[in-house]
């Protein structure tokens, strides 16, 4: 019962790997923001030249334009993560970007561990290079969540035809309810008006920096960037004390730093995250600037 089983495995996963590559991604879903952020890992670790350029960061920096990257970087931005994670998956799999960004905002936090281990497990690795059926790419449910979806897309549009339902206006960008607005604001700054532990963030900026060292001595040009918030949490307590524990460790004769104008009014659509017209803008500066930094 055993060996017939386990052979009948070994067919299913053999007809998988052959059809993988010919089913239609019509119907085709990454079901949640923490599998996405593993296919994204697992496609860096796989697929990424070793020499391509690289932005590592959190949810701040996963703003910056997918578009206007495209062909020139590699995102390994995570949203509720943050710069380490990227960093340890380049350090784990021996890479050197030619340029690395790196987002400043966030390195208050560890590193995914759960996603280290996943992404630079040995055996999963060559299993990995093996069959993209282990990859997350390769999940059964991508597919099956995705049909669902448009199942129940159809089903709602068909209602609201058979309802007369109004379709739903077109609603600016950054339009937000004012109260809503200031109830995450208020979130955002009890929040970030902590002071961290001044030894936490010591240890976090020392091992920042013998990261940064490393990627430096085998030729990897780094560039430190803050990603602008609202201007009224800029100076808030963590933010600040992070600020100048960065500069303290990397003093811009040293190291390459690119800043953005504090004193312009960013828009934001919760305090921390850029809409996209702002986040475009960004990503065009850091683009034009990037070889200013040799």
């Amino acid at each position: 019962m055993i060996k017939k089983s386990l052979i009948t495995a070994l067919v299913l996963l053999l007809v998988y790997h052959f059809a993988l590559p010919h089913l239609s991604r019509d119907y085709y879903w990454i079901a949640g923001q923490q599998r996405a952020n593993y296919l994204r890992a697992q496609k860096f670790v796989h697929d990424t030249p070793a020499d391509a350029n690289v932005i590592v960061g959190s949810s701040m920096a996963n703003t910056l334009s997918d578009e206007m990257l495209a062909g020139k970087y590699e995102k390994l931005t995570f949203p509720a993560g943050g710069s380490f994670t990227g960093l340890e998956i380049i350090a784990g799999t021996n890479k050197h970007p030619k340029v690395l960004w790196i987002e400043s905002n966030t390195i208050l936090r560890d590193a995914d561990k759960s996603m280290l281990a996943d992404v630079l497990s040995p055996w999963r690795r060559k299993l990995r290079d093996a069959s993209p059926v282990f990859r997350e790419e390769g999940r059964p449910s991508n597919f099956e969540v995705g049909l669902f979806n448009e199942l129940v897309g159809k089903v709602c549009h068909g209602f609201a035809k058979i309802t007369g339902a109004p379709k739903k206006p077109k609603i600016a960008e950054h339009a937000i309810d004012p109260d809503v607005f200031a109830n995450i604001m208020k979130v955002n700054r009890d929040y970030l008006d902590r002071a961290p532990s001044e030894t936490v963030l010591a240890s976090k900026v020392n091992h920042l920096g013998e990261l940064i060292d490393q990627l430096t001595r085998t030729g990897t040009r780094c560039i430190l960037f803050e990603m602008p918030i609202d201007s009224t949490l800029e100076p808030l307590a963590e933010p600040s004390a992070v600020r100048k524990a960065m500069e303290k460790r990397f003093p811009s004769d040293k190291y390459h730093w690119f800043a953005f104008d504090r004193d312009r009014s960013w828009q934001t659509t919760d305090g921390v995250h850029l809409v996209r017209s702002e986040s475009d803008k960004v990503t065009g500066t850091m683009l034009r600037d990037a070889d200013t930094f040799k």
